[in-house]
Parts: structure tokens; C-alpha cells; sequence
């Protein structure tokens, strides 16, 4: 059995490309043992593109790039009317249309590959979180479970990127090109400001926590909200009700910096939050504890440590079940229990 410390250098050196083909073989096959070593290396690897993105956009010589476009029309063009004198000669009255449609075909084509937008989307492994660089200088940190779809490159006029999950954004001040934040239920406008958004696609709550600056969001076809620093808007997205609040606004994005912070908040809340961070499914079996208050701080602990002292601070106990697989030979998520204890 190959232990995780032989394994991590040869992930590492596959990654980068420098794995020998011994290494790669040894590779596959440990990745073939077992379905908890392939969930090992797909995090390794997520985390690896996180911080090793394809390519840099800033590295792309657009000039040249266009120099050489019109340089291949320019060629494209010769070679067109070379071929239209030819054919002329042999057979005029039929090529002619066809000609003139390849033509502006090609400058068509060329137009509209200018309207081409490359995208390029970011993922973040459960029970971490990740931070990433925007091209206009925006960043973003990823909560685990979560993903975040943006161009390469921006149009003028506007700056729009994609969330699924839980994202905290402190976006680079530009007036002139707003920036713009779509999810499934939410659309939010900003131009220099910092907020947090919770929005994954399996929660029936879309919430929004500004720190700074201001923003503008719309839930569905509704009219836009203003918010300002140290509201709290959530949206449900079966009832179609929202609800803005005041609050403390690090409490709700201390994550970013390893902190899950609960002050006074159900137990029905807080084993939702660690469902959707360790991508588990934790069941409340007694109904009387999902309003129970509670109150912690815990900081870069693993979910196992994190319910150990649950269970040391609060009448909790816990039943861990293995996890089970699928119809289609996939593992189930982890199902934990939690009962009152007795």
C-alpha cells in the first residue's frame, strides 16, 4: 500500500509535467485502489489549477495577434483573387456566387471572432477555501463546495462573472465598467465595494453581507435593493421572501481567513453551514434541538474535531454512517445523525 507522503511528490510532478512514465504508472495505479485515492487526487488537483491558472491573460500580445490576423486576410485575399482569375477563365457564370459568399464569409467570421468570449472557471475542494485574482484586479475567495465562472479577459462596459457557492469579493474600483455577480436566484451590481455572498445551489437560502462601498441586488425579476455597509439581505428562494437585516458583517465571511464564527445562531443552522463546507448530509433526529442557540468559534478544525467539541460543549451525540454507493457505482455523501443526549 503506497502511503500519501511517497504519493503527494509524484501528484506534484504529474501535475507540473514532469512526472517520468514509472511515476505516472505508480500514479494511475494508486488512484486505481481505491475511490477515497481518486477523491484525493481530483482535490489535489483542483487546488493545483487554482493556483496554477492555464495561462496568464496579461501575457497575451493583442497587438501582434491582431498584426497577424490581417497579415492571413491580407494572404487569404491574395489567394481568393488568384483562384477567382483562374476559374473565371473555365467556368465564370458559376463560380462567381460562391466566391463572392466565401468572401464575405471570411469577413464576417472575422468580425465575429471578436465577439468571442473565453472563459475560464475556478472550483474550490470541500472543506477549504481558495483565493483568486480577476483580470481587472478583483479578488475573490472561494468557500469550499463552491465555483466561480469569469472571462478571461473583459468587455468595456461591463464585468460579469458566475458564482455557485459561497464567495467573499473585494472588487477593484472602476466606475466606468460595473461589476456584476450572476447566480442561479441573485443578480448584483457593483463597482468598488466588498461583500459576501451565499449561494449555493442546493440551499433554499441566497444571502448577500456587505462590508463596504455599496451595491445594488436583484432576486429574480424584482426591482433592485440598495445596500450599505453592515446589512444583510437573505432571499428564500421557495418563498420568494427577503428579509435585510443588520449585523456584524466579519461574522459571516470570517471564513476566508479559516474562522467559523456562530454567536447565538440554531443548531439547525450551524450543522447546515457544515453540510455545506465538508459536503456532508448531518440529520437532526430530535426536532427540539434544531432551535437551540449556540455559540463558538472554531478555527482551521477538521469536521471530525469540530464535532468532538460540539459533543464536549452541548447535550450532542453523533452517529457517523459510512458512506454507500450509488446505482451508477458512485459514493453517496456521508449521512451524520445527531441526537440529544441522554
Amino acid at each position: 500500500m503506497i502511503e500519501k507522503d511517497h504519493i503527494q511528490p509524484i501528484i506534484a510532478a504529474y501535475l507540473s509535467g514532469k512526472a517520468t512514465d514509472k511515476e505516472r504508472c505508480e500514479l494511475e495505479e494508486w488512484v486505481k485502489q481505491s475511490p477515497d485515492n481518486n477523491h484525493y487526487f481530483q482535490e489535489m488537483r483542483n487546488v493545483w489549477q487554482v493556483m496554477n491558472p492555464a495561462f496568464n491573460p496579461s501575457e497575451i500580445d493583442v497587438f501582434a495577434a491582431e498584426k497577424n490576423i490581417f497579415v492571413n486576410i491580407a494572404a487569404t485575399k491574395r489567394n481568393i483573387t488568384r483562384t477567382i482569375l483562374l476559374y473565371w477563365q473555365r467556368a465564370a457564370a458559376i463560380l462567381v456566387i460562391p466566391l463572392l459568399i466565401l468572401c464575405a464569409f471570411l469577413y464576417l467570421d472575422k468580425d465575429s471572432s471578436r465577439d468571442t468570449i473565453e472563459y475560464q472557471e475556478v472550483k474550490s475542494p470541500h472543506g477549504t477555501f481558495s483565493e483568486v485574482r480577476l483580470p481587472d484586479g478583483t479578488n475573490v475567495w472561494l468557500n469550499g463546495g463552491s465555483s466561480l465562472r469569469y472571462p478571461l479577459a473583459f468587455r468595456k462596459g461591463e464585468r460579469n462573472v458566475f458564482l455557485n457557492g459561497e464567495g467573499y469579493f473585494e472588487v477593484h474600483s472602476d466606475k466606468e465598467n460595473p461589476f456584476i455577480v450572476k447566480t442561479d436566484q441573485m443578480t448584483l451590481r457593483a463597482t468598488g465595494t466588498a461583500f459576501n455572498i451565499e449561494a449555493y445551489n442546493i440551499d433554499s437560502i441566497t444571502a448577500v453581507t456587505m462590508v463596504s462601498g455599496k451595491i445594488d441586488v436583484a432576486f429574480g425579476n424584482s426591482s433592485p435593493v440598495t445596500m450599505v455597509p453592515g446589512e444583510r439581505v437573505s432571499f428564500n428562494n421557495q418563498s420568494r421572501e427577503c428579509l435585510i437585516a443588520k449585523t456584524d458583517p466579519y461574522k459571516w465571511y470570517a471564513w476566508k481567513d479559516g474562522l467559523m464564527i456562530f454567536r447565538d445562531d440554531p443548531l439547525s443552522y450551524v450543522f447546515k453551514r457544515l453540510g455545506l463546507t465538508f459536503n456532508v448530509n448531518i440529520e437532526l433526529k430530535d426536532s427540539a434541538l434544531a432551535n437551540s442557540p449556540y455559540r463558538a468559534t472554531f478555527e482551521y478544525e477538521s469536521l471530525d474535531e469540530i464535532l468532538r467539541l460540539l459533543k464536549m460543549s452541548a447535550p450532542l451525540s453523533f452517529k457517523q454512517n459510512k458512506r454507500v454507493k450509488d446505482k451508477d457505482n458512485i459514493y453517496e455523501k456521508q449521512t451524520i445523525e445527531v441526537y440529544k443526549a441522554k
